[in-house]
């Protein structure tokens, strides 16, 4: 543990602390508040699945078809490949948003246990805890009569009940709560009532309430706090901007692939068992909805930084926010996965074209595969981040982790202390 920070005498600069510590208190709760409306949204996000629940077994019914009816397996393959994309990319979006939430209302509670290892003189135990710890009362604002004041009543058994069981028939649960202890951070309290004082303090210990309660203390963690709680907010608001999104543009992706199969079941004369087979120019129409919804998609989740910066004119280019490979890991990521559904797609409608046949199948396909890819292009025009990038951020993201890879000539351009 850290010395314990040393009485802050000036009656001023203890007034400016008290004030700062107030104004904290709001930002942090204004903050929290926009937490809270990203939680939120993440769960309407989660809810949509329930709206597209006829899409998926339309999508279903399509492939299937088209592999009974001996339709292209080229263009059956495509559709498939590019709908998987437009359906998974929205959950890959709101499993990472979830991750920040999490990050965003959870650190790290850090023990001292014993030692981990043969050349350890200890350990830290990992304990997740809410991101804001618990309140204790500065020592320092103590005077010599309330602070043994204060003791007593912490002392008192009716407080001590609120975090230690009051009667000794407690159910088992000191027992439970020492051997937690012994395992957390290697103490025993005393059997019985004896070691609830100790318990007591453990409990405060597991709150991230610390021994140093000092003003200046307090001041200097409500900084970390402050600029933590930024910096986790500013990911996790664009994350589910980009997130919102790409649900979206691929939700009407999805309904428009289900209704173009709809309209192929009403008008088959089998009821939807296409026993004549599919016919291809519904084949053609599907594929060529995934071809469109590649470029929209990529253009949505590069859509927001370029708004932020059309509204900060003066202060740079975009090219600057490609720097921060944390900043646009997941924007990388969904461009590389809106590539992969515009190639499968693009196959499936030349497939499906051929079938067709003529100048309207062929002449069609290659309009729509020559508008989808030009557009995919057009819609990446300011994003400088790379054909490497992109792809090491889309392999970072199926591997869970944060951009960026460690520079290898990192060490060459450390500047010596």
């Amino acid at each position: 543990m850290t010395d314990v920070a040393a009485p802050v005498s000036d009656e001023d600069s203890r007034a400016a602390m008290r004030a700062f510590l107030q104004r904290s208190e709001v930002r942090l709760s204004t903050i929290h508040r926009v937490g809270q409306a990203l939680l939120g949204g993440s769960a309407l996000i989660l809810l949509l699945p329930l709206f597209l629940r006829d899409a998926l077994p339309k999508m279903a019914t399509l492939l299937v078809a088209g592999f009974d009816s001996g339709e292209a397996a080229l263009a059956v393959g495509g559709i498939a490949v590019a709908s998987a994309v437009c359906i998974l990319l929205p959950v890959g979006a709101v499993y990472w948003l979830v991750g920040d939430l999490l990050a965003f209302y959870f650190t790290s509670n850090l023990f001292g246990a014993p030692a981990g290892g043969d050349h350890e003189d200890h350990a830290l135990v990992f304990s997740p805890r809410f991101i804001l710890p618990g309140l204790g009362f500065n020592g320092d604002e103590l005077s010599e009569r309330s602070g043994p004041a204060l003791d007593a009543a912490r002392d008192d058994e009716w407080t001590r009940s609120l975090l230690v069981p009051h009667a000794s028939e407690d159910h088992g649960w000191r027992d439970r709560f020492d051997t937690r202890s012994l395992r957390l951070w290697g103490t025993v309290p005393a059997a019985g009532r004896e070691g609830d004082s100790d318990r007591m303090r453990q409990r405060y210990r597991a709150a991230g309430v610390h021994a140093d309660r000092t003003l200046a203390a307090d001041v200097a963690r409500t900084e970390a706090l402050l600029a933590r709680h930024v910096l986790s907010i500013r990911i996790a608001l664009l994350r589910y901007v980009k997130a919102l999104l790409i649900v979206i543009a691929s939700t009407i992706a999805t309904l428009a692939a289900a209704g173009i199969v709809e309209q192929a079941t009403g008008s088959d004369p089998s009821g939807g068992r296409f026993a004549a087979g599919l016919p291809h120019r519904y084949v053609f129409l599907v594929a060529a909805v995934y071809v469109l919804w590649a470029p929209v998609v990529a253009r949505s989740v590069t859509a927001p930084l370029r708004i932020i910066q059309r509204n900060a004119p003066g202060v740079g280019t975009l090219d600057d926010a490609y720097r921060d490979e944390e900043l646009t890991q997941f924007e990388s990521a969904t461009v590389v996965a809106s590539l992969v559904g515009l190639v499968a797609a693009s196959f499936a409608t030349v497939a499906a074209g051929l079938e067709i046949g003529g100048a309207p199948g062929i002449g069609g396909a290659a309009v729509v595969v020559l508008v989808g890819a030009a557009s995919w292009l057009l819609a990446l025009k300011d994003d400088t981040a790379g054909a490497r990038q992109a792809a090491r951020a889309a392999w970072l993201t199926v591997r869970g982790r944060d951009a960026p890879e460690p520079d290898v000539g990192l060490e060459r351009r450390r500047v010596a202390p």
